[in-house]
C-alpha cells in the first residue's frame, strides 16, 4: 500500500547532532555525512533497521557502518574521525529516514514498530539516547496505527446478504457491492473465533498468568489466517488474565524461565529488535531480565512483537 497526502516530519542531521561535537560541523561535512547515511543500504531493509536500531539504543555500532561513513568521508576528503556519540546519531538518522521516506505504508510500519519493540531495552538499559523525541514520532507509524487505517470495516453495517446465506442454493452469486459485508462476516467468525480459543479449557487452566499470555498469544496468532484485523488488544488481554492478575508484576527473566519452564516455546525465527521472543530462545539480554513488568505490559510487548514477526514472515 503507498501512502497517499501523509504529512512526514522533516528530520534534520545538523540538528540531530547539536551537542555531539565540541566544535560544530560545517555545513559541507554535514551534506557528506547525510549522503554517506542514504548510501548505507543493504538488501534487507528489516536487517538495516534491526542492526542500528541495536546499535545507538546500546551504543555499540557496526564496524560496517563506521567503515562506510568514514570511506565516504575520506572520498571528499574530510578527515575527521567521528566520535562514538556522532556514530550514535548518525545511526539514528538512518533509522530515521528509512521509516520516514519509505514510500510504501506496510514497511514503513513495521520498521517504526521494530524500534518502538526495542524501546524495552532502552528503558532497561537507562542510558541516556539522544533525540528521543524525533524517535518517538515514529509512533505514529506503529503497526497499530496502520490497522487501524486498514481496518475500516464497520461493524454496524446491514445487508440482505445475511439473510439470503442459510437459504441461498451455492454457488452463491455476491454482487460487487455485497463484497464487503462478506469480508465483514469473515472478520466476526475470526473475532468470535478467537474468543473462543481464548476462553478454551486448555488455555484457561494454566495457572501462571504469564505463562498464559504467551501460549494463548501464540495459538491465536498461529491460527490467523490473516494479520490485517484491527484487534481490541484492551479486550484480547482481558480474556486472559483476571481482575486480580491485572496488579501481578515480576522480573522478565523470571518470566521467561517460567515459559521456558512450561514446555510450551515455538521455535520460530525472530529478529533482533523482538527482545522478548530472543530471550525466550536463549538470548541473553543482560540487565533487561531484571526489568519489572506488570502481566499488561508484558501482553503488550510479546503482541507486537509477534504480530511484527508474523507479517515480516507473510512479506518474505
Amino acid at each position: 500500500m503507498k501512502l497517499m497526502g501523509s504529512n512526514i516530519m522533516n528530520i534534520s542531521l545538523k540538528s540531530m547532532l547539536e551537542g555531539a561535537t565540541a566544535i560544530p560541523y560545517s555545513d559541507a561535512l554535514i551534506n557528506i555525512l547525510e549522503d554517506s547515511c542514504h548510501t548505507y543500504k543493504s538488501e534487507d531493509v528489516f536487517g538495516r533497521v534491526d542492526e542500528l536500531v541495536v546499535a545507538f539504543v546500546k551504543g555499540d555500532i557496526p564496524v560496517s557502518f563506521r567503515n562506510h561513513i568514514r570511506s565516504v568521508m575520506r572520498e571528499q576528503v574530510f578527515n575527521e574521525i567521528p566520535t562514538d556519540e556522532v556514530f550514535v546519531r548518525l545511526a539514528q538518522y538512518v533509522v530515521l529516514v528509512t521509516i520516514l521516506e519509505n514510500e510504501d505504508e506496510l514497511y514503513r510500519s513495521i520498521c517504526a514498530s521494530k524500534l518502538m519493540n526495542y524501546m524495552l531495552v532502552a528503558k532497561a538499559l537507562r542510558r541516556p539516547i539522544p533525540n528521543m523525541k524525533e524517535l518517538l514520532w515514529t509512533y505514529d507509524y506503529h503497526l497499530s496505527a496502520y490497522l487501524r487505517s486498514l481496518d475500516m470495516l464497520h461493524d454496524n453495517k446491514q445487508s440482505s446478504l445475511r439473510s439470503e446465506v442459510p437459504d441461498a442454493e451455492f454457488p452463491l452469486e455476491v454482487s460487487e457491492e455485497d463484497a464487503q459485508t462478506l469480508r465483514l462476516v469473515f472478520k466476526e467468525s475470526e473475532l468470535y473465533r478467537i474468543e473462543r480459543l481464548l476462553m478454551s479449557e486448555d488455555i484457561q487452566k494454566i495457572e501462571n498468568p504469564f505463562e498464559r499470555v504467551y501460549v494463548g498469544l501464540r495459538k491465536m496468532f498461529d491460527g490467523l489466517p490473516y494479520y490485517y484485523y484491527d484487534l481490541d488488544l484492551s479486550r484480547i488481554i482481558g480474556l486472559l488474565i483476571g481482575s486480580m492478575e491485572g496488579k501481578k508484576r515480576k522480573k522478565l527473566s523470571n518470566i521467561v524461565n517460567d515459559i521456558v519452564q512450561s514446555g510450551y516455546v515455538v521455535d520460530d525465527a525472530y529478529c533482533e529488535t523482538s527482545v522478548i521472543l530472543g530471550m525466550i530462545d536463549g538470548k541473553e539480554e543482560g540487565v533487561v531480565g531484571d526489568i519489572m513488568l506488570s502481566i499488561k505490559e508484558f501482553a503488550v510487548y510479546l503482541y507486537y512483537e509477534i504480530l511484527t514477526e508474523k507479517i515480516i514472515s507473510i512479506q518474505n
